[in-house]
């Protein structure tokens, strides 16, 4: 990651090399290189811990020494040091001269506050991840999630059982859908200003539907979701200021989806799904539309880059999907083979260049 000497503040130097490191690391033995990527679980645990105990958000406040970090975490100093000095490694804070610490910033997204990543880093170095992955060879040998058999349900049962920890997966996904819209930028690459009532499919508490609305006034709104997750979805269109906006479906999208819409919106929901669920989804969705061959879907996935050997981060978070729900990332030709059997047909997609979000708008046929 690139940082300017302009952009660092007086009392934060620019960090040591970590990510010089790593290109150079290139150019290591293959042996090398290999034991670099062992080193994955203990950046895992690190940002596991540091995320837990705030760190961030306190070293935003000023720079304090472990000493400090450790009386206001309630953790031991001597030891939180050598988490911190591993950290500062690794470019996610720096220390000082006078051994404080200070932001970098990859730290950045750690705080609570701005454009937030620390919900989606808890979930991600957590428990349901670290023992799910430890069972992923069950879903190379079955195709199951591997989640289930780690855990001895499946994701969403978990969840139901463990409250706290679907508070958390349900604040992650408000996370990633702000990181869809920012960094996937899909709304300045999609046109709504056709449609005026969109109905959001799965769509969590509504943080892709408030933005959608917020730049379409003249447009209503159908949030189609769990119950568990609507009854949290107030206060977020309040934010938005599109309340009045939209009405709040309860149900079950494998058995039905809300008709009267002109505009069906499935945002990283099927990406979840093996095809044959995925085809269940997009059936409902197609007998809600009915007749009205002016409605449109959007599928707002990755599309997972078909070239060889080409680095493409969806194909990781493809594995994400195996192991907690048996589902996966598709590439294009899968995307419209998918939707094609179940009555569409992939009319637009619009280029990416430096992000493999999209919107694949469909037509009923």
């Amino acid at each position: 990651m690139h940082h300017e000497e302009a952009d660092q503040p007086a009392d934060r130097p620019i960090p040591s090399g970590f990510w010089a490191w790593v290109s150079r690391n290139a150019e290591l033995p293959a042996f090398d290189r290999l034991l670099f990527l062992l080193y994955g679980v203990r950046i895992i645990a690190i940002l596991n811990v540091v995320a837990e105990l705030g760190v961030a958000d306190l070293i935003r406040e000023r720079p304090r020494t472990a000493e400090e970090l450790a009386e206001a975490t309630g953790t031991r100093p001597d030891v939180l040091s050598r988490v911190l000095r591993a950290a500062s490694s690794i470019e996610l804070f720096a220390e000082l001269p006078d051994g404080r610490y200070v932001m970098t910033p990859e730290a950045e997204s750690l705080a609570s506050d701005g454009f937030s990543l620390r919900d989606l880093t808890l979930f991600n170095t957590g428990e349901i991840f670290t023992t799910g992955y430890a069972a992923l060879m069950h879903s190379v040998r079955t195709g199951e999630p591997a989640f289930d058999k780690a855990f001895g349900l499946p994701l969403y049962d978990y969840f139901d059982e463990h409250p706290e920890a679907g508070e958390l997966f349900d604040r992650c996904m408000l996370q990633r859908s702000r990181l869809v819209v920012n960094a996937g930028d899909l709304l300045s690459t999609t046109d709504f200003s056709r449609f005026s009532r969109i109905a959001d499919i799965g769509g969590g508490r509504g943080h892709f539907l408030g933005e959608v609305l917020g730049k379409q006034p003249h447009a209503t709104g159908v949030l189609f979701e769990r119950q568990a997750v609507l009854d949290h979805a107030g206060p977020l269109l309040e934010q938005f200021g599109v309340r009045d906006r939209v009405e709040l479906v309860a149900g079950d999208y494998f058995a039905t989806a809300p008709a009267g819409c002109d505009a069906y919106v499935l945002n990283t929901v099927l990406n979840t799904m093996d095809d044959a669920r995925a085809d269940t989804v997009l059936r409902r969705v197609r007998t809600a539309m009915g007749d009205r061959a002016d409605s449109r879907l959007f599928i707002c996935e990755k599309v997972v880059s078909h070239l060889p050997n080409k680095w493409d981060y969806s194909k990781l978070i493809d594995l994400d999907l195996l192991m907690l729900y048996g589902g996966g990332e598709r590439t294009l030709a899968e995307w419209r083979e998918l939707a094609g059997r179940a009555g569409f047909e992939v009319v637009t997609v619009p280029a990416r260049d430096s992000s493999p979000w999209t919107a694949l708008e469909c037509r009923p046929v």
